[in-house]
């Protein structure tokens, strides 16, 4: 529970308040039971003596009460602020291949069911804490009021605990099997979501699926549920119950075994009574608590780094000449049957190179290699004499902009927006033909619904505006249409490359072949170096 730790460190002074305040309405609890007892065992005259007392207490209480659950209500909204962005920092600070080993589904169910679980226990624990300080400083009152009474309460208590921590501990179990459940379902939420049009067009399909998500996971989820909360419901009213016979206990201590007096016993009877309510409290918050804590620990198991306290935007080098790619390898997690390479060869500064190759020959994997997006399995990157490494990755990255097949369209045109940047996004939009649909204004685009063509156009201005020094395009021009297609390769490529550009450009139009100053095709043989026509 590092995390844990980590976060209440980081508000231990509302925490240390927080906590001063619980103690202190435990206190003035306390200090209303005993006035009561005083009452009972003077027949009231105590009441009518200290009467302004007693309401001094019970309102010290009250604010007390209303001061510390207030505390501590901010403290847990607090920490699920800080939890959240703490679990989008550590995903944008994952490298894409751990990312993409665990799954779309797996981050979701983080994101969204795990952290929803996680805020829910925080907000109970503070009523959690209160319940159980207010039950702590009840048994510490009767033990100032009878040590051998109070010995044989808590042991009777304890006793009922150790089944009560039975049955708690099978409620966590089935806890941890029904979140384990929660990744699948998240999947074929995200099948149903992302086939729809299929599915709308294949009925029969959709209702497989549907049938094999409702009829695996979900059914799966609901029994494990179903069990689980059948533990934790006996497990609250057998504690609840146990409190009422407790104050029999007391009394059969008092009258038999000779162990106190009655108002000793009565006392006793006052107290537990008193100890009821905030052990239901307790009680009631602590399935919310335990399923939180479930959630917790299923997101420490997705191993994220820990999130970057700023952005690496600064190149590794600036007056680079060379990437070199020597005996490059990858291998594809978890198939055996693809194996990428080894490939070498080399891309000079300002050059406009097109890789090309059929279907399936690794070009996506080579341009993530590339692109410092994967890491080889064997051989080695580098630019100029600097071999990029863990330590120097970020910076490499730093160099490159890109528009990758499965690219996302963010609305953010650039990252320092300001007049000019808002000027050039113009002149941009105009160029590709988007200004009659697009208006940018503060770095923001206006829209990025649009076609696909469209959508590829837009990235490719936003890559633009990066300014780097390498830009890479991946099947740029397979969505456009001819006029376009024509622009980018006769026109928009060579104009980049005069501006001092280093372009890698992912094609299968051999007809502009002849605008590259050299073609690298992949194949089985690996990386062949063309000689570009013209």
């Amino acid at each position: 529970m590092e995390l844990i730790y980590t976060l209440f460190r980081t508000n231990k002074k509302i925490v240390l308040v927080g906590l001063i305040f619980v103690f202190a309405s435990a206190f003035a609890n306390i200090g209303a039971i005993n006035f009561i007892n005083q009452t009972v065992v003077t027949e009231g005259q105590f009441f009518a003596d200290h009467t302004l007392m007693f309401f001094s207490i019970l309102l010290s209480a009250f604010v007390l009460a209303v001061v510390a659950q207030w505390l501590m209500t901010t403290l847990s909204y607090r920490v699920v602020y800080q939890l959240r962005g703490r679990m989008l920092g550590q995903i944008l600070g994952s490298e894409y291949e751990h990312i993409q080993s665990l799954g779309r589904n797996k981050i979701y169910a983080s994101i969204t069911k795990d952290i929803r679980s996680i805020q829910d226990g925080f907000v109970m624990l503070p009523f959690f804490l209160y319940g159980v300080t207010l039950v702590v400083a009840g048994f510490a009152y009767m033990f100032w009021l009878n040590l051998q009474l109070a010995a044989i309460t808590l042991g009777a208590l304890g006793a009922i605990s150790i089944v009560g921590k039975v049955l708690t501990g099978r409620f966590q179990a089935l806890l941890r099997k029904e979140r384990e459940l929660e990744d699948d379902l998240f999947g074929g939420y995200e099948k149903v979501l992302d086939g729809h049009k299929e599915l709308l067009l294949n009925e029969s399909r959709g209702q497989r699926l549907v049938k094999a998500v409702m009829h695996g996971p979900a059914r799966l989820s609901r029994d494990y549920r179903t069990k689980a909360d059948r533990y934790i419901i006996v497990n609250i009213h057998m504690m609840t119950t146990v409190i009422l016979a407790l104050i029999g206990l007391s009394f059969w201590s008092v009258f038999y075994w000779d162990l106190g007096t009655l108002g000793e016993g009565t006392a006793f009877a006052l107290t537990l009574l008193f100890v009821r309510q905030p052990l239901n409290m307790a009680m009631n918050q602590l399935p919310g608590i335990l399923v939180g804590r479930v959630a917790l620990l299923k997101m420490q198991k997705l191993q994220l780094p820990e999130p970057r306290t700023e952005a690496h935007d600064a190149p590794l080098k600036q007056d680079w000449q060379r990437i070199r790619v020597a005996d490059v390898e990858y291998d594809y997690p978890g198939n055996s049957q693809f194996h990428f390479g080894p490939v070498s060869t080399e891309i000079n500064r300002g050059e406009l190179v097109f890789l090309v190759g059929h279907n399936g020959a690794g070009k996506t994997t080579f341009v993530r290699l590339l692109t410092g997006l994967t890491q080889p399995a064997r051989g080695q990157i580098s630019i100029d004499n600097t071999a990029i490494t863990d330590d120097n990755r970020r910076g490499y990255r730093a160099m490159i902009s890109a528009v990758l097949t499965d690219f996302h369209l963010f609305e953010q045109a650039a990252l320092k927006p300001n007049d000019q940047q808002d000027e050039a996004a113009r002149a941009w939009l105009k160029r590709l033909q988007l200004d009659h649909i697009v208006s940018v204004h503060n770095g923001q685009f206006s829209v990025v619904d649009l076609s696909t063509g469209q959508r590829k156009r837009l990235a490719m201005v936003t890559a633009c505006l990066e300014n780097r020094d390498i830009l890479v395009l991946d099947e740029w021009a397979a969505d456009q249409d001819p006029y376009f297609r024509k622009m980018f390769y006769e026109e928009l490529l060579p104009e980049l490359k005069a501006a001092g550009l280093s372009l890698i450009v992912v094609s299968h139009d051999d007809r502009y072949f002849h605008v590259a100053d050299r073609v690298l095709e992949l194949s089985k043989g690996g990386l062949v170096d063309m000689q570009a026509a013209g």
